[in-house]
């Protein structure tokens, strides 16, 4: 827990005045001044000589600092403005962010040129994008990107070094914001990116508190097709750490997963096509890099249960192969590889099968263990390891079989609390937590997949019911198809705004002027035949009707013209597929090889 005096303030003030902002809790006499001009950031006590502005002055309430962002016109300070309750963890607010505002230190653009302004709307429409994807959640007293075992064993926990100090900076999404904001221990509010659900519930008669939390990694952070695999550091896209509690009245029990692409180098890059083959890269050194992902993964969790839920066969099937042979390669003790070819095994809506890929890991799941403590810290058990699944996306067969995994986990911690009557050791199928539960995880499901790949995730009937569905099947093509359309269309933009947000991207100084801006880089020959296929297209469209709706009569004129419009449009069609990619909306900021 964090000490009481090293809280983050909560709600504040926020004067604007031409030359400053100024930032006044309102629980305490110090306060921030930024100076807007050069966006320097003091802290000032009431001894200070400075004082806050007392009217004439824009006054808005905030509620949190996530920090600074330089864009073409300048640094713009990021806040939060509007927060929505969770519930309540050790006794500390959680809260969703639900509104925040960027407020530009420079007062005017008149020192931008036109291209600049416009390329500065569209940094600014990034920034919004990222911040506008559900969900953000923060706590002022709560630490919620460490899990409680390393809550319980990190040295700094209660030291005066408030939340960010302490925080697991993977999960930090403003970490980037706080490269140009110092580091005021009870201002700076990190933020984590995934999904919190706290639910107060009933089980034989005992009153407890649920609680399931997934963190989204900052490290090789992107979009389902423009990031996939592997990078030099060992970090892995997609990669999300679950936490599973369970709070009574003197007992805290947390069980702990992970999820992450193949930790191998390869790319699935968006070509118009509706499932483009996964591709291993070939001159890079999978087995370094593997290796170096999971000595990290060791170091924090303990072993490691690998499932792959990939197919055996077809398009996934380089994958697979690679996968096993390099965690054979790698050589770690730690690591035992559980291969689950989910879409054979369960074909028919046969999700029953499911219970031979959990009979394979039972002895690994009582092996691990969960992490159990009591309400002042005397720890009975720690977990030794975690599941690291995955399938290609690491959505929606990954989630499933978490669920699972998790529930045996949940009536493990309820025999071991004797909340289970004795020789009792299943949830009850009709009881209204078993209904919970599906329905959190359904949930957890669906926000990690809009936020991965921009649709909510497939195969949830399966979670929210304990069956297939026909409805769900439905569901799932809609959902596919969309995936299709954003993934083709969209995710470049969104690929960039989240790399200018998390600073993987940073603008400079005379951007746009001095020398251009990635935003306005094009391929003048990609340009050109994108006009030319969609020129071509419109006039084809108009020929057609012409020929076939103008004619009073068909005679052997129309049908050769008919002729020369299909041979047109055939010619057409095979330049567009051999150009396709030209129309994928790639991203611009950083180079994707």
């Amino acid at each position: 827990m964090v000490k009481m005096d090293a809280r983050i303030f909560d709600d504040m003030n926020l004067y604007i005045t031409p030359d400053r902002f100024y930032i006044e809790p309102s629980e305490s006499e110090q306060f921030v001044i930024i100076e807007r001009p050069d966006g320097a950031v003091s802290l000032h006590t009431v001894d200070s000589k400075e004082r806050l502005p007392i009217h004439s002055y824009e006054l808005r309430k905030i509620c949190g600092v996530l920090g600074m962002v330089r864009l073409i016109s300048g640094l713009h300070l990021v806040v939060v403005t509007h927060r929505i309750f969770v519930g309540l963890i050790n006794n500390e607010p959680v809260w969703q962010m639900a509104g925040s505002d960027l407020i530009p230190l420079t007062p005017t653009l008149t020192h931008l040129s036109e291209s600049q302004k416009e390329q500065n709307e569209t940094y600014l429409a990034m920034m919004r994008q990222v911040l506008d994807t559900p969900f953000f959640y923060f706590s002022y007293g709560y630490d919620l990107t460490n899990t409680m075992q390393r809550i319980g064993s990190n040295p700094k926990v209660g030291d005066n070094v408030g939340l960010y100090g302490q925080s697991d900076k993977r999960f930090v999404w403003n970490v980037g914001l706080l490269e140009n904001f110092p580091l005021l221990v009870r201002y700076v509010l990190p933020i984590i990116h995934g999904f919190v659900s706290i639910n107060d519930v009933t089980v034989n008669g005992h009153a407890l508190s649920w609680i399931l939390i997934s963190r989204r990694s900052v490290q090789h952070a992107g979009t389902r097709l423009f990031c996939r695999g592997i990078n030099q550091n060992g970090e892995v896209a997609n990669y999300v750490e679950t936490e599973q509690i369970l709070v009574t009245g003197q007992d805290r029990v947390s069980f702990v997963q992970t999820r992450g692409s193949i930790p191998l180098f390869w790319h699935q890059t968006p070509n118009l096509q509706y499932k483009p083959r996964p591709q291993l890269l070939i001159g890079r050194d999978h087995l370094v890099a593997c290796s170096r992902h999971f000595d990290d993964q060791c170091k924090l969790y303990g072993a490691q249960c690998l499932i792959n839920l990939i197919d055996h066969k077809g398009a996934e099937e380089v994958l697979e192969k690679a996968y096993d042979a390099t965690v054979s390669g790698v050589g770690n003790t730690q690591l035992h590889y559980v291969s689950f070819d989910f879409h054979k095994e369960c074909k028919k809506m046969r999700y029953d099968r499911l219970s031979l890929l959990m009979n394979r890991i039972t002895h690994e799941q009582d092996k691990f263990g969960f992490y159990h403590t009591n309400h002042v810290g005397q720890v009975y058990s720690v977990q030794k390891g975690v599941f690291r699944t995955n399938c290609i996306d690491c959505l929606d067969r990954t989630n499933v079989v978490q669920s699972l995994i998790a529930k045996r986990s949940l009536e493990q911690a309820l025999e071991r609390l004797g909340i289970f009557k004795f020789g009792e050791k299943h949830i009850d199928p009709n009881s209204q937590f078993e209904a919970v539960f599906k329905a959190v995880w359904a949930d957890n499901a669906d926000l990690i997949s809009l936020q991965y790949s921009g649709t909510g995730a497939l195969k949830t009937d399966f979670t929210r019911t304990g069956k297939r569905t026909f409805k769900g099947l439905l569901r799932d093509g809609l959902n596919s198809l969309t995936r299709y359309v954003k993934n083709n269309f969209s995710d470049g933009f969104r690929q960039d705004s989240i790399e200018l947000f998390l600073g993987m991207y940073r603008v400079r100084n005379g951007e746009g002027l001095e020398f251009p801006s990635p935003l306005s880089v094009s391929d003048p020959t990609v340009d050109w035949r994108k006009r030319m296929i969609m020129a071509t297209v419109l006039f084809e469209i108009a020929m057609f009707f012409v020929i076939v709706l103008y004619p009073t009569e068909f005679s052997l004129k129309t049908g050769v013209l008919l002729l020369g419009w299909g041979v047109m449009v055939l010619f057409t069609h095979r330049f567009f597929v051999k150009h396709r990619s030209d129309f994928v909306d790639r991203p611009k900021l950083l180079s994707k090889k």
